[in-house]
């Protein structure tokens, strides 16, 4: 369905035609007759004009489909002409899901297009967590001299793009709770399991599935089997949204706030799915918390508070945040994932102060820093000597450089590296 409506170029243009042509015979002017003649005839055209019609049809290419977690995805989108008049101006902006951002390139393009021909515009974008879903692109045409246009929505195909699954607890080494839930963190100690622990001497209690009947078989002794228990672990994500923490290493890359809040949305998704619960908490001037839990209800909270609470989201406000009020709402034993590019002295302490708390702290630091400037390089190395001596200390330290997806992060700590 397409709309129809007047641009109001010419507004206003009668009357002073009109007035033209009046001055123009009173004082016997035949150029001000003219040109007042002129207008009359163009605010006449401005009254019966018609745009052209919109038979154009739109194509999506999404590159890749299936991006891991803070990879660019590359959209092309192509516009053809379907109808047999020149479009002599046509606009076009595509559909961009609310939850992702541009990063490169226009997401819109003016051009004027033939008769079948067709026109291509790319651009990049970035910030999804899940599945996201794109508008159908709207498309605006005029006539030649603009004073009509439509107005219209084409749908275009792909129309949606899904980043990786949410992250999983193999990026952190957690400390199971003390509630001992099922999960997902192997204990040095025998119970229920899927992995081999132990045989030990069969209890009259011990049930009958466990039993090492080869073992009776061969020398008539009972023995059970025990295996590896695996346990869930209690997890609060701390972000650093602090305006200290809104630095990117190019004008118009993601900044470390908007990479961590991402990091974040990815493990209140994951880890619940490995039996962990999950909670949320900001290291900014604005409170934000958000007890653990696993519930879809709890995933979905905890999503909306990363994606929309002012405490996550950049901030020109330097209160120092309080400290003392995050650590007092930790639950006991809850493992701490803090989400920081660690450029200041302040959040080094604070990892510190989490850590002698008897916290298990794991740091995953998105790194904002370039390499252009003097000042640049000095501040890259400042932070490397702030994570070399948080590793130091015996805390799990991540480096995320800019250019890498969080996915190969996790697989790097799989293979044992930092």
């Amino acid at each position: 369905m397409s709309e129809v409506h007047r641009t109001g170029r010419w507004f206003g243009l009668a009357g002073a035609a009109l007035v033209a042509v009046g001055v123009g015979l009173v004082g016997q002017v035949p150029a001000l007759v003219l040109l007042g003649g002129l207008g009359v005839t163009l605010s006449a055209y401005d009254r019966v004009a018609v745009p052209p019609a919109a038979d154009i049809s739109i194509q999506r290419s999404i590159t890749p489909t299936e991006p891991a977690l803070g990879e660019r995805v590359t959209v092309a989108l192509t516009v053809h002409n379907n109808g047999s008049r020149t479009i002599p101006d046509l606009r076009l902006a595509d559909g961009v899901p609310n939850s992702v951002r541009v990063v490169e390139g226009s997401a819109s393009l003016g051009t004027a297009l033939r008769p079948g021909a067709s026109t291509t515009i790319t651009y990049e974008i970035t910030g999804g967590t899940d599945r996201c879903v794109f508008d159908p692109a709207t498309v605006v045409v005029r006539d030649v001299v603009g004073v009509v246009a439509r107005r219209t929505s084409v749908t275009a195909e792909p129309d949606t793009v899904t980043w990786e699954q949410p992250a999983s607890s193999a990026l952190l080494p957690l400390i199971p709770a003390v509630a001992r839930r099922p999960g997902t963190v192997p204990v040095d100690e025998g119970g229920e399991g899927v992995s081999f622990y132990a045989v030990r001497e069969h209890r009259s209690n011990d049930p009958l599935s466990r039993v090492d009947w080869n073992q009776y078989a061969r020398t008539g002794d009972l023995r059970t089997v025990e295996f590896r228990r695996e346990q869930s672990a209690t997890v609060v994500v701390v972000v650093d949204a602090r305006a200290a923490a809104a630095l990117a290493p190019r004008p118009d890359a993601e900044t470390a706030i908007e990479r961590s809040t991402m990091a974040a949305v990815a493990l209140v998704e994951g880890l619940p799915e490995d039996g962990h619960e999950v909670g949320v908490a900001a290291y900014s001037p604005h409170d934000a918390w958000l007890a653990p839990g696993t519930s879809a209800a709890h995933q979905q909270q905890a999503r909306d508070l990363l994606r929309t609470d002012r405490a996550f989201a950049a901030t020109s406000v330097t209160r120092t945040p309080d400290t003392t009020k995050l650590i007092a709402q930790l639950p006991t034993a809850a493992n701490i994932v803090f989400l920081g590019p660690l450029c200041d002295d302040d959040s080094e302490a604070l990892v510190r102060r989490l850590a002698a708390t008897g916290h298990p702290v794991t740091v995953l630091s998105p790194d904002p820093t370039a390499t252009d400037t003097a000042g640049h390089r000095l501040a890259r190395l400042e932070r490397r000597e702030r994570l070399r001596r948080l590793r130091a200390a015996d805390i799990a330290v991540h480096d995320w450089p800019a250019a890498e997806p969080l996915e190969r992060i996790t697989e790097r700590v799989r293979r044992g590296g930092q």
